[in-house]
């Protein structure tokens, strides 16, 4: 004996029985009228939506995509009169229905129209969304509309949802793949993560086509709920799942062996399988379009209140439909955003308010200050001519928000090895040069060794987060998306940050003799990239020969975006450009006084530590607070590979003896600055110049 699709009762014949029949056939008799729709096209005689919530919830699975058999259409609608159709306020009259051939609990009709299909389609309440004119004038609460429970958990308004089961439910067969259905199956059984991310950019029940694959979707979710903590469904659980739901038989039996032995996807291909699944079940609704247009005309309604203007509007909104759902994240309207916003505002009210926007990457606190924190899908580039530090600048910020935000940061490197940016990682926390690290011996002696130490130690804090790519040809920004979505699943989290060393060496997929139509596609890839993933992105990019030797210079004159290498239209795609060039003026001075340091003390002068005044330069800047600094100075310890900030740079010259002067005074106390002894011979050598020849 079969049982009831809704309550699990054994009933003698059909899929519903008699109590959930007239359940149901109650609730609908209180359909208000509305606008029609093909696939709807006797919708009238269909429950609401509030009587599909109130049907006992221990349903298994709409029996959406059974075979044709199945259906016993008996039922003949009372089709409204012409008049009736004309006015609004007309209700609908029920037809009387036979729970007993009621597949899945949706009567099937007879009737002067008769689709060319034995499954009529399954209507679906439509909801005409009219932009409203008086939105300017609208009140705040009516912006903010409905509370965040009324929203999908995946981030899609309730109106996105109901376009999407509107259309991508179809009782259409065919369009289907059995495999692809498995392999994303699996993805979702087998990690949490991956199924939160489709959901989240729209997957449902209605893109499987058959109803075993729904009844496992739905199991799966079933079982995620119960037991969130989990990272992965077992197999046995899910099969007592789906006996519990009462569509265990050898097809299910079949479908849970191929899913066991499916290999997982990745959050990338998960993502490409989603758009193959929409494709296919648009498909299917086209094809249900086309079976109504085929059944209108081979059998048309003997009640003349349905013309052929009636129903073409109707298969034009329901083509519509198929177009909207696939752009309409595109073309929400501002309203939709307004809410999130306003939500947003509120928060803060009971929360506080906050210091920075993005990802923050103290100590570098004005710069981190000026640009709010790295934000989310933003994209950022530092240019400079060599020796200024790029890279030694970027890996300070990387690491800085791998420490603190504890999020996964990819640094992709086309120039050097993934072991020498390890040493200069390990050289600017212990502040031994590498060199140092490479030839000496570093644990028997106790100073090298307690300055070892404390660098291991701050590496700790971040390098089960930090990731060093030696990128090659081959890795081309469809490589770097692969990368950032893996890592992602790895992490189970959506943020994450990359870094590139840098643009002017980054692969294309296609060859460019033009160098500066290169840099352009890239860094429009690179763009869209942050968009895609929500997250940002810095990249590092060389200067031309101009810009090095304006910054060579000690001019007024100083390198802007327009003279990195390739492209001078690298800055419209960024949103934030920063500049490093070096500060002629202030590292002459500093030089000057550590000499003059050195002497005093006794030490040797011509062995001053090489440190640099870099100028940070932020020629662009979006959405930046107010009152920020748009230069901000930096030491550069080159041996050390270090920088420390010093603050913002003024324009005023005139105090900056005294100035350099408390800087000298505070890096010697702080032993950032140590001076070297003079040789034992250097009495014999004064005041003339001694050459020594080695091995000659």
């Amino acid at each position: 004996m079969p049982n009831c699709q809704y309550c699990n009762k054994l009933i003698a014949s059909g899929t519903v029985c008699q109590e959930c029949a007239q359940q149901r056939q109650n609730n609908g008799q209180q359909r208000p009228s509305g606008v029609f729709s093909l696939s709807g096209l006797l919708r009238n005689s269909f429950p609401t939506p509030s009587s599909r919530q109130s049907a006992p919830q221990n349903v298994s699975q709409p029996n959406m995509g059974q075979n044709q058999q199945n259906f016993a259409p008996s039922v003949t609608p009372q089709m409204p009169t012409r008049q009736a159709v004309n006015n609004s306020t007309v209700q609908p009259t029920q037809p009387q229905m036979n729970p007993s051939q009621m597949p899945g609990g949706r009567p099937q009709f007879q009737s002067g129209f008769q689709p060319n299909m034995t499954p009529a389609a399954m209507p679906v309440p439509r909801t005409n969304h009219v932009p409203d004119a008086s939105v300017s004038a609208a009140s705040l609460d009516e912006i903010k509309g409905p509370s965040n429970s009324s929203k999908m958990t995946d981030g899609n308004s309730s109106e996105e949802k109901e376009l999407r089961e509107r259309v991508f439910n179809s009782s259409a067969t065919g369009f289907g793949d059995e495999e692809l259905e498995i392999t994303v199956l699996s993805g979702i059984m087998k990690d949490q993560y991956v199924l939160e991310s489709l959901k989240g950019k729209g997957l449902m029940v209605g893109l499987f086509s058959n109803h075993h694959t729904r009844s496992i979707y739905q199991a799966i979710l079933s079982l995620r709920d119960e037991s969130s903590s989990t990272s992965k469904v077992d197999k046995i659980i899910l099969k007592n799942k789906l006996r519990q739901m009462n569509i265990y038989d050898d097809t299910a039996l079949r479908l849970l062996e191929k899913l066991s032995e499916a290999v997982p996807p990745s959050v990338e291909q998960a993502s490409k399988y989603l758009e193959l699944l929409k494709e296919q079940a648009l498909k299917r609704k086209l094809k249900e379009v086309a079976q109504n247009i085929s059944g209108y005309i081979e059998t048309p309604p003997t009640d003349n209140s349905i013309t052929i203007e009636t129903f073409t509007n109707r298969v034009i909104q329901d083509v519509r439909d198929i177009q909207k759902s696939r752009t309409t994240k595109r073309i929400n309207l501002v309203k939709e955003e307004m809410r999130d916003i306003i939500n947003d505002i509120d928060q803060r009210e009971v929360t506080g308010e906050i210091d920075i926007i993005g990802y923050s990457f103290e100590p570098m606190h004005y710069l981190c200050q000026a640009v709010s924190g790295f934000r989310k899908g933003f994209m950022y580039a530092i240019a400079g001519a060599p020796r200024r530090g790029k890279t030694t600048f970027t890996l300070e910020l990387a690491t800085r928000v791998a420490t603190l935000n504890k999020i996964p940061v990819l640094f992709f490197t086309y120039e050097q090895t993934k072991k020498n940016l390890t040493y200069r990682l390990l050289a600017k926390e212990s502040r031994l040069n590498p060199d140092m690290l490479q030839r000496k011996k570093i644990r028997s002696d106790m100073i090298n060794d307690a300055k070892f130490s404390g660098g291991w130690k701050k590496m700790q804090e971040y390098m089960n987060y930090f990731y060093i790519i030696e990128a090659t040809k081959e890795d081309t920004i469809d490589k770097i998306r692969s990368y950032a979505y893996n890592v992602m699943q790895d992490f189970n989290t959506n943020d994450i940050m990359i870094f590139v060393d840098y643009i002017q060496k980054m692969p294309l997929s296609r060859n460019y003799m033009d160098e500066k139509f290169k840099v352009e596609e890239i860094s429009t890839e690179l763009k869209g990239l942050s968009i895609e993933l929500n997250n940002p992105i810095m990249t590092i990019s060389s200067l031309s020969k101009e810009g090095c030797l304006i910054d060579a210079s000690n001019d007024a004159e100083r390198p802007t975006m327009y003279h990195c290498k390739g492209s001078g239209d690298l800055e419209y795609d960024l949103d934030c450009a920063m500049i490093q060039a070096k500060d002629w003026g202030d590292t002459k001075e500093l030089y000057q006084q550590l000499q003059q340091k050195a002497e005093q003390l006794g030490k040797d002068t011509t062995r001053i530590p090489k440190v640099d005044v870099v100028n940070l330069y932020l020629d662009k800047n979006r959405d930046a607070p107010e009152g920020i600094f748009s230069v901000i100075q930096y030491l550069f310890f080159i041996e050390d590979n270090k920088f420390i900030e010093l603050g913002p740079k003024y324009d005023d010259d005139r105090y900056r003896f005294s100035k350099i002067e408390e800087l000298v005074d505070k890096l010697i106390e702080s032993n950032f600055i140590i001076f070297f002894d003079k040789p034992a011979d250097s009495g014999y050598n004064k005041g003339r110049v001694s050459i020594k020849l080695k091995n000659f």
